[in-house]
């Protein structure tokens, strides 16, 4: 089966290209006319983007044996040292994504993100060819997908008197993001624009499908005790979004008066499930009355949008 996207998985893939992401850009047409251009100026001049393509590995799901609400020992596949598969060495979760090496008969040898070279079984193997190629170098052809988190009958955290929901302040927030984005040249897609419930894997589908440099999903955090955390929090699941999140986290925490909790790891499914650039932001506490206070006060979107942007003109420039 062959894909089209922007991986950013794997320490071999990740070393094969200097800016740490490999990626489609879904505009061959705009890339063309670009090398056309350049070969009208620069005769000799090479391109500096070049697209490859390559075999990875999504770990497969069972639907009968999976729930991605709940984590279990059924969510993880054994890797082992050798095809005899006497020594386990490690685990990888079902639905993510690995870098093919090789094949036998019954077993698929793959490297993971964090770098362990092994073998799984090849009935937990769905191998999968995906063009790569860098990171658009362009804002106007940078492509972003916004996921307001939650919706529908799913109305996500609320504040402590129950009166804000999650997945009215995220619908509002991707929308102030989502417009300065554009004015600035970027291109942006929703996963939603109205209060609807999308699956899990609904959100992760409508976001590949138009192969993105970059998926943000948006959120509002809440803890078991109200009034017990503060701050942003910024999450990634592979290593090649990792330097993105950072970048995102450092423009949010100048700009927000919030505190910050920093770029963590998040086995999150609209992450891990992904083979693109993508973050999960949690943008406050509904149910801390200090952060509520922020994130409810004039101008909080704005702030956000602006930081967002920021964060892009820097990952955009990074690549030139």
């Amino acid at each position: 089966m062959k894909k089209k996207g922007k991986l950013v998985i794997g320490t071999t893939m990740i070393l094969l290209f200097a800016a740490g992401f490999a990626v489609l850009r879904n505009d061959q047409s705009a890339r063309d006319e670009s090398q056309e251009s350049t070969s009208q100026t620069e005769p000799n001049a090479q391109t500096e983007e070049t697209a490859q393509t390559v075999s990875m590995v999504q770990i497969y799901v069972d639907p009968s044996e999976y729930d991605a609400a709940v984590e279990s020992e059924n969510d993880y596949v054994s890797i082992y040292q050798t095809t005899s598969q006497e020594t386990v060495i490690g685990k990888i979760h079902r639905g993510s994504w690995a870098t093919f090496i090789s094949q036998t008969e019954e077993m698929v040898e793959i490297q993971t993100d964090d770098g362990v070279t092994g073998y799984i079984e090849k009935q937990s193997a769905s191998i999968q060819e995906v063009t790569l190629s860098a990171v658009s170098k362009d804002l106007s052809n940078f492509k972003v997908v916004l996921d307001a988190g939650h919706g529908g009958e799913d109305s996500g955290a609320l504040s402590t008197d129950q009166t804000i929901m999650e997945k009215d302040l995220t619908l509002a927030t991707v929308q102030t993001i989502g417009e300065a984005l554009t004015k600035a040249g970027i291109q942006v897609s929703y996963t939603r624009t109205e209060d609807r419930y999308l699956s899990l894997s609904d959100i992760t589908a409508a976001s590949l499908s138009e192969e993105p440099d970059l998926f943000i999903s948006i959120h509002y955090d809440n803890s078991e005790i109200p009034n017990s955390n503060q701050g942003l929090t910024t999450y990634y699941y592979y290593t090649g979004a990792k330097e993105m999140a950072e970048t995102i986290t450092a423009n949010l925490s100048s700009s927000v008066a919030l505190s910050s909790n920093g770029t963590r790891f998040g086995n999150y499914y609209v992450l891990r499930e992904q083979y693109i650039p993508a973050v999960l932001l949690e943008l406050g506490y509904l149910n801390s009355d200090t952060d509520l206070s922020v994130i409810t006060s004039d101008g909080y979107d704005q702030k956000v949008a602006q930081a967002l942007l920021a964060a892009i003109k820097e990952i955009v420039e990074a690549e030139e």
